[in-house]
Parts: structure tokens; C-alpha cells; sequence
């Protein structure tokens, strides 16, 4: 019995070693990654006449949305594979001469497509260590059917939108009606290259494209601009500027409310607000950041600002581009007198209280107020500002002592400054250079050697300045 017992044990104990051996040899045994070989599309394009094939790959190394990169390359080449044609009677046909217009439309085409494209399927899928693959296909004759359905609803849409503008019309409501004529443009952007007709019942004189385009174009040629009786005089260097005010109608007659307007300047040396937009009367402005001087009349052009006007209608903007090649609307043009500063110089000089009869202090400051900035002028109604000049002499408080101990008298030079409005005769601006002195034997003497004095350009030099820098900043 004993003996039959340790046999059982034996061969437990032989089966459980066998069992691991087994094991451990299977864990050891080296396991062996077969790649998938590549489907036959991968490296040799299909070629079906009922499909479109759209083939797209991405490197995984470029990151984790290879999945997604090797999807929007593949729609892109099956876009690529729907041929624009160019209809003899489409607006494209116009312009196909004009290559680098061609080839962003054509671009905005794919992309278009790209976005809307429906109906498409995956075929395959393939993938190795280093590359992602994916394989689509569209049937064509339904994408042709649903191309031709889309059409038929974009037309619709833009006919509905083109005859709620001429109602907008017939109500004056100029922004409005534009608006609604360049969304209609903007909806048919993706069959520009085909023919596209309305029904004259819904649309009235709109037929084609054409007529729409000629339809916005002659409305922005309606715009006009009243120009003021004068000429607007501008200074240079002024701190503030008050707006140029303009009122901008419809054929002269009704007022262009609401209407966002670009401003363009070609003179470098004045610097606007090129955005602006009409009040509830039509009126505008021209804001104005800075002048330097430039002696001349210049000239701002007024656009209709049509980025302005869609606002946030992404379709539209991206159509305004296209739109440009088929309208071509001029910029209405105001002027303005930019001229230097003018001044009246109005000097008195006296030694003791009495006229010299000289004009050191008038010819120093003319001298110096001539400029680019400001000019002096004869008229005293011609002018912007008014410079008032008074010097006199006076006795000095040493001019005693001195006198008793050496025979000389001391005379001192005193001169006040003031910038005047000629328009309430208001005081601007004072200010004054003194300590100037003049040595003679006799106190007459003194005096008018003071108005010779090296000292006197120096003070009368640094009191212009001041003086100066305040009428540029008024």
C-alpha cells in the first residue's frame, strides 16, 4: 500500500515537471510580427470610371492626428479629381485670362468643396510603423445629382435675397439693399464657373450674374460726396485736431445714412482715422492724428468700406475678393489746405519809455518764426496767432553806485512775450526775458546799448522757444 502511494506521488510530480518545461519553452520561444503587406491602391492608384478616388496618407511621426491629416488629404485628392469646367457663359470665363485670380478662385473652389462634400465612403485603410493610409470614393452620378440639387436651393436662395434688396431699394435703404446683393454674389461663389440664370419673376431685371454684379457696381457709382463751399485750412503740429466733416448722398439727392466709409491718404506726412462710418444725416468724418508741415492742398479718397458693411458674414467677405474682378467703382476725393502757421507780429521798442526807433526785437523774431511751422504776415486778419512784443529799459538799482565810482550807468533790458487769438483777442501765452544789461556813460546810452547786448539773443533766444513750442501744441 505504501509502495503504491509513493508511485502516485512520482508521477504527479514527473507530469508537473513536464508541464513546466513546457511552459518555459513556450516563453522562450521568439515571437515573430508578420506586416501586413500593403494593399494594391497604395502603390498603384485605382482607375474607375463610375468613382472619384480620394487617396490621402500622413507620417506618424508628425504626431497623433496622423488619422486625422491622412482623412483631410484624402478628401483633398478627391476634390482634385472633380474637374472645373469653365462654362462659356459663366462670370469665370470673364477673367480665366488673369492666372493668379484663377488659381485662388480654383483654390476657394477645392476648399468649398472640401467643407460641403457629401456621399463619399471609405473604402480601405492601411497602416505601418511609419505611415497611415486611407482610401475614399464617391459615386458620380449621385455627387452630379446633389451637386445639381445644392445648385438649384443656392439659386433660389440668392434670388430671394435679390428681391428683398430691391425692396430695401424701393425703402431708400441703400445698406441694406447692397448688403443683401453682395450675400446673393457670395452664396453662388462655388458655381461662378458654370452658367447660372434667375427667373426674371422673382429677380425683375436680375437674369445672371452679370446683371447682379452690374447691379452693385452701378449702386456704389451712386454715391456722392457735397463738397463745403472753402477750402478746410489745416496746421501742422497742432495738439488736437478738430474732424473734417463731409455728408455723403445717394445721386446727390437722399442722404447715405448708416455707411461704413475707408479713408486712404497718400501723403505721408499726415496721418487720419481711415475708418468712418455716416451718421443718421449722412455725415462723416475725417479724424485727424497728426500733420507736419507741407505747404500744399491734399487730397483724401472715400471708399465704400464693403468689409465694413458685411461685418461677421464670413461667406460674404471671402467673396468680396472675387467680386472685385467684375466692379470697379472710383473713390470719391475731398481736399484740404494744409499751410504753415501764420502770424502777426506786433513789436514795441522803447529805451526809457521813449521809441527807439529801431527794430532789433521785431527783425530777431521774424528771423526766428520763420520757419516751416509758422510764417509772419503783413494782415493782421490773415492771421492765426498774434506775437505781442514789449521791451523797454529802465534804470538798474546799481546804476548809483556805479555812477559815483567809476562814471558808468547800468541800464536794464526788459522784454514781455504774449500769444494772442486774433478771434476774442484772448491771452494765450506769456512770458518774458530780462536781465539784460547796457553800459554807457549817460543812462540814454546805457539803454540802447542793452539792445546790443550778446546777452539779449541768448534770452530773447530761449523766450521764442517757449513761445514757439506753444503755438505747434495749441
Amino acid at each position: 500500500m505504501q509502495n503504491k502511494i509513493i508511485y502516485f506521488l512520482t508521477l504527479i510530480f514527473l507530469v508537473l515537471v513536464s508541464c513546466k518545461s513546457k511552459k518555459d519553452a513556450l516563453q522562450n520561444t521568439p515571437i515573430v510580427n508578420e506586416t501586413k503587406p500593403a494593399p494594391i491602391w497604395v502603390s498603384s492608384r485605382p482607375n474607375n470610371g463610375f468613382k472619384y478616388i480620394g487617396i490621402g496618407f500622413a507620417d506618424k511621426a508628425k504626431g497623433d492626428n496622423y488619422q486625422m491629416e491622412a482623412k483631410k488629404n484624402a478628401l483633398y485628392d478627391l476634390v482634385s479629381e472633380i474637374k472645373v469646367d469653365i462654362n462659356s457663359n459663366s462670370v469665370l470665363y470673364t477673367v480665366q485670362n488673369n492666372s493668379s485670380f484663377n488659381e485662388s478662385f480654383n483654390s476657394m473652389i477645392k476648399l468649398s468643396n472640401n467643407e460641403n462634400i457629401e456621399g463619399y465612403q471609405q473604402i480601405d485603410s492601411y497602416e505601418n510603423d511609419k505611415q497611415y493610409w486611407i482610401y475614399y470614393s464617391l459615386d458620380k452620378e449621385e455627387y452630379a445629382k446633389k451637386k445639381a440639387e445644392k445648385k438649384q436651393q443656392t439659386i433660389s436662395k440668392a434670388a430671394a435675397l435679390i428681391n428683398s434688396s430691391l425692396t430695401d431699394e424701393k425703402n431708400n435703404d441703400f445698406s441694406s439693399s447692397l448688403k443683401k446683393r453682395i450675400q446673393a454674389f457670395g452664396v453662388l461663389t462655388p458655381y461662378l464657373s458654370e452658367e447660372i440664370t434667375f427667373d426674371a419673376n422673382q429677380t425683375g431685371c436680375v437674369k445672371t450674374v452679370f446683371d447682379l454684379t452690374g447691379l452693385i457696381q452701378k449702386q456704389l457709382q451712386t454715391i456722392t460726396v457735397l463738397q463745403p463751399k472753402a477750402l478746410t485750412q489745416l496746421l501742422p503740429y497742432q495738439k488736437n485736431y478738430a474732424p473734417l466733416n463731409y455728408t455723403l448722398q445717394i445721386n446727390g439727392k437722399t442722404s447715405l445714412y448708416n455707411f461704413p466709409i475707408s479713408i486712404k491718404s497718400e501723403e505721408d506726412k499726415l496721418k487720419i482715422v481711415e475708418k468712418s462710418t455716416t451718421n443718421s444725416n449722412g455725415e462723416m468724418q475725417i479724424k485727424i492724428n497728426t500733420i507736419e508741415p507741407l505747404n500744399q492742398v491734399v487730397v483724401f479718397s472715400l471708399s465704400p468700406d464693403i468689409n465694413g458693411l458685411m461685418g461677421t458674414d464670413s461667406v460674404s467677405k471671402s467673396a468680396i475678393k472675387v467680386l472685385s474682378q467684375f466692379i470697379n467703382t472710383q473713390s470719391l476725393k475731398v481736399n484740404a489746405s494744409v499751410r504753415p502757421i501764420q502770424l502777426y507780429l506786433n513789436c514795441t521798442e522803447n529805451n526809457l519809455g521813449k521809441p527807439t526807433n529801431n527794430q532789433v526785437i521785431k527783425g530777431f523774431i521774424e528771423q526766428k518764426l520763420s520757419s516751416n511751422e509758422t510764417i509772419i504776415v503783413s494782415n493782421k486778419a490773415d492771421a492765426d496767432f498774434i506775437v505781442d512784443a514789449v521791451s523797454d529799459t529802465k534804470k538798474d538799482i546799481s546804476s548809483e553806485i556805479l555812477k559815483s565810482n567809476y562814471q558808468v550807468e547800468l541800464a536794464e533790458l526788459n522784454i514781455k512775450l504774449q500769444l494772442i487769438n486774433p478771434k476774442d483777442n484772448q491771452v494765450l501765452y506769456n512770458n518774458q526775458a530780462n536781465e539784460i544789461y547796457g553800459y554807457a556813460n549817460n543812462l540814454d546810452q546805457a539803454g540802447l546799448n542793452a539792445y546790443t547786448s550778446d546777452k539779449l539773443k541768448a534770452k530773447l533766444f530761449e523766450a521764442i522757444f517757449f513761445l514757439k513750442r506753444k503755438i505747434i501744441r495749441m
